[in-house]
């Protein structure tokens, strides 16, 4: 049986400047980092690969990196290089290197045909970034790139969590039967709680999480980072209904915290 992971959070970095082999017209390569605009995308012809780039505004701390919501194929691979210099991410000498990865990982088909890759990677210092796309037919196409460090919190979530949705339509039942629809998309969500979090862990982990994002900055939620069919079903990027404030528990200096994710992807 699977083992399961404990979640873990992304805060996505500003991409800096950005270049790319080849975009279509109206889907430029700088929409890989407006990760509030879901809608937006990078289109380009990748049938002899594709490969965008970028300088960080200033160097960070990288510890994972994901493509989402991409028409990957079966035979779509990509590969991400971190480095100093934008002469380490283009030649063979960057301090690191993922080499190709197949992008649909665990293999499994989606009714949306929409993927998001998913890497964890030895922590990495870098200011340049850049990412290659290969084996893919056609026009490919990905809405966001994360790039970031994961917070990762130290116990398991509580038994009472989760899975949800949100619908931003609504519907009303006139008093004949007859149904009065307002159209809108269906988000997905997520709802946890984090016990018995140390001071430690809420002051160095999650306070300067919170006070950055607060409601209205983007997410990235891995729930079961475990690489199993289910992964991609439990990747979550959005917003928090309500910022998960700290709260105290019987046992001093010690907190709670809840959190409530309303997903784009």
């Amino acid at each position: 049986m699977a083992q399961i992971r404990k979640p873990f959070f992304v805060l996505p970095l500003d991409l800096g400047t950005m270049v790319c082999s080849a975009a279509v017209a109206g889907h430029p390569v700088f929409n890989l980092n407006r990760h509030k605009a879901i809608g937006l995308t990078w289109q380009a012809d990748a049938t002899e690969g594709l490969w965008a780039r970028g300088a960080l505004p200033a160097p960070a701390s990288i510890d994972f990196a994901a493509m989402v919501s991409a028409n990957a194929q079966p035979g779509t691979y990509y590969r991400i290089r971190l480095g100093d210099t934008q002469a380490q991410v283009d030649g063979g000498a960057a301090p690191y290197d993922s080499g190709p990865l197949p992008f649909i990982s665990p293999a499994i088909t989606r009714e949306d045909g929409l993927y998001h890759s998913h890497l964890e990677l030895p922590l990495q210092t870098a200011r340049w970034w850049r990412i290659d796309v290969s084996g893919h037919l056609g026009t490919f196409e990905a809405s966001q790139l994360v790039l970031g460090q994961k917070r990762e919190p130290s116990r398991f979530y509580n038994f009472d969590w989760e899975y949800g949705v949100k619908d931003l339509g609504d519907l009303t039942i006139g008093p004949w039967g007859v149904m009065d629809e307002q159209p809108g998309l269906i988000f997905r969500t997520l709802s946890f709680t984090l016990a018995w979090q140390s001071e430690a862990e809420f002051e160095g982990v999650f306070r300067p999480l919170i006070e950055r994002v607060g409601r209205r900055g983007i997410i990235y939620c891995a729930f079961d980072p475990e690489p199993t069919a289910y992964r991609q079903a439990r990747t979550f990027m959005g917003v928090f209904d309500k910022p998960p404030f700290a709260k105290g528990v019987r046992k001093p200096r010690t907190f709670t915290q809840d959190f409530v994710i309303t997903s784009m992807i």
